[in-house]
């Protein structure tokens, strides 16, 4: 057994997918394929479960999996372990997503360096899905996401929410309103940057929006949020933001739009931390680094979701 063994089988358990886990390993399915069913062999059990277009883990693959990330994440300390913290410092991959506020992360970084003066953060910036997939493989200690993320191989905490609005031109029948039901707004289209960005989050908000009888969505190429402004400034469209502050509530400044409450529907904008299942104890720097964003509270509060996204509570 190697370690690219584990590698795989944790990338497939948490995938519940070979071809998912295969993008993500950036391997072709069939050697992945074939690897598992080495591991199977050499471990005389079956880890997974396989029926068409579906798998799930066997009981011999839900006890293997907590060990096995446990295993990954001590060979991948042994280089810092080896080096000696004491005399190098700790080093901090962080990630971040676009829209988290800036005061989060000044307040976070503050933390840290009052808390724990040893560690040296480096700040890596993707959208929530890609670092969600860099947490569970490993690429990075923890990740500052827009929520919610649900996955079995991440851990989650909520750090803030705030309300969200709907942002609409003026001059199209609204310039008047001083809040909006969601229902109201069933003749635009809903524009977003790529739901791909998160998921989950975009799955919420869809059917908030098919609920509300909202069946029109433009989706704006990668997270371009100087188009997702001129999209709806324009009038053929509406999205959301945070009412309060954020990198999209930012991309509408100086644009002849409104930003109102939505009133039939509870839309909240949440930020969340996210590590990788298994980490954050025995004194893995993940615990500290999940203490220190527990901590903190942005000012009022405010921490916005991704571009032209909501949650429906």
């Amino acid at each position: 057994m190697e370690m690219f063994h584990l590698r795989y089988f944790v990338a497939v358990a948490q995938e519940l997918s070979f071809t998912r886990a295969a993008a993500r390993l950036h391997l072709a399915t069939s050697p992945l394929s074939q690897r598992i069913k080495d591991l199977e062999r050499e471990l005389d059990c079956l880890l997974f479960v396989r029926a068409h277009h579906r798998i799930t883990l066997t009981p011999a693959g839900e006890s293997l999996l907590p060990l096995a990330i446990d295993v990954i994440t001590r060979f991948d300390t042994l280089p810092e372990a080896v080096h000696g913290d004491a005399a190098t410092g700790r080093h901090a991959r962080i990630g971040i997503a676009p829209d988290v506020p800036p005061q989060l992360r000044d307040d976070i970084l503050a933390s840290l360096s009052r808390a724990h003066p040893d560690i040296t953060p480096q700040l890596i910036p993707a959208s929530t899905e890609p670092l969600r997939r860099k947490v569970i493989a490993g690429e990075i200690d923890i990740a500052l996401v827009h929520g919610p993320v649900v996955d079995r191989g991440v851990r989650v905490r909520r750090l803030s929410t705030q309300a969200a609005g709907a942002a609409i031109a003026r001059g199209i029948g609204f310039d008047h309103h001083r809040s909006v039901r969601l229902s109201e707004l069933a003749n635009l289209s809903y524009a977003s940057i790529d739901p791909e960005a998160a998921p989950e989050v975009y799955r919420r908000t869809d059917q908030a929006l098919t609920r509300a009888g909202v069946h029109g969505r433009i989706v704006i190429d990668g997270d371009n949020l100087a188009g997702l402004a001129h999209i709806v400034a324009a009038g053929q469209a509406f999205t959301f933001v945070g009412m309060e502050s954020g990198a999209t509530h930012k991309a509408f400044a100086g644009e002849p739009v409104l930003i109102l409450p939505v009133v039939d529907v509870n839309l909240r904008l949440s930020s969340e931390v996210i590590w990788q299942a298994g980490r954050g104890v025995n004194g893995d720097i993940v615990e500290d680094l999940i203490a220190v964003a527990a901590s903190v509270r942005p000012s009022g509060g405010v921490v916005p979701f991704p571009s032209g996204s909501a949650e429906a509570t």
